[in-house]
């Protein structure tokens, strides 16, 4: 299929269009990737929960508003379905050492240095998960407090500590 524009396919999509399902697949699977791979910091669970997060998204479709732009909304359903898969785990995760190239792409698609991103996925998950909810995926403080079921208070606290923890790794690493 030639490029087409993001609504052309999703209006197709809700059509049964399987072109159009494969290629919007095709062109979102790596944001969907991506964004359960900052929440995760594990390439399986990361893989798994893109994995649910594109198969929700495609069965809801047909309610997808064709004037918003897709990638954003998919990138909060896979963050979603991480911080479940987190949950699901009930353990404190270690970060993969096989981080990929994609790991260095912020939200809004700029490239992150990466000293920010080894920085930040050297976290405990408790900061990493706020930070990159934050950060890297726009969540408000009340919607990173709503995800992760824990008080409004508890995600600033987290978040300023983090942001300290980082910025004396990136001061020490000379990064910053």
């Amino acid at each position: 299929m030639p490029e087409t524009d993001d609504a052309l396919l999703i209006a197709l999509a809700q059509r049964g269009s399987l072109d159009a399902v494969a290629e919007l697949f095709e062109r979102y699977w790596p944001v969907a990737w991506q964004a359960a791979f900052a929440v995760t910091g594990n390439a399986t669970r990361a893989d798994d929960a893109a994995q649910d997060a594109i198969q929700r998204a495609f069965a809801a479709l047909d309610r997808f508003e064709l004037g918003r732009p897709f990638a954003p909304w998919l990138r909060r359903i896979a963050a979603n379905r991480a911080i479940d898969e987190l949950r699901r785990d009930r353990r404190l995760t270690e970060v993969s050492e096989d981080v990929p190239p994609l790991a260095t792409i912020g939200a809004d698609g700029t490239e992150t240095g990466a000293g920010i991103v080894a920085a930040v996925a050297a976290l405990p998950t408790e900061k990493r998960l706020v930070v990159v909810l934050r950060f890297w995926l726009d969540y408000t403080l009340e919607e990173i407090a709503d995800s992760l079921e824990i008080p409004f208070g508890t995600v600033a606290s987290r978040l300023s500590r983090a942001l300290d923890d980082l910025r004396a790794q990136l001061e020490a690493a000379d990064v910053a």
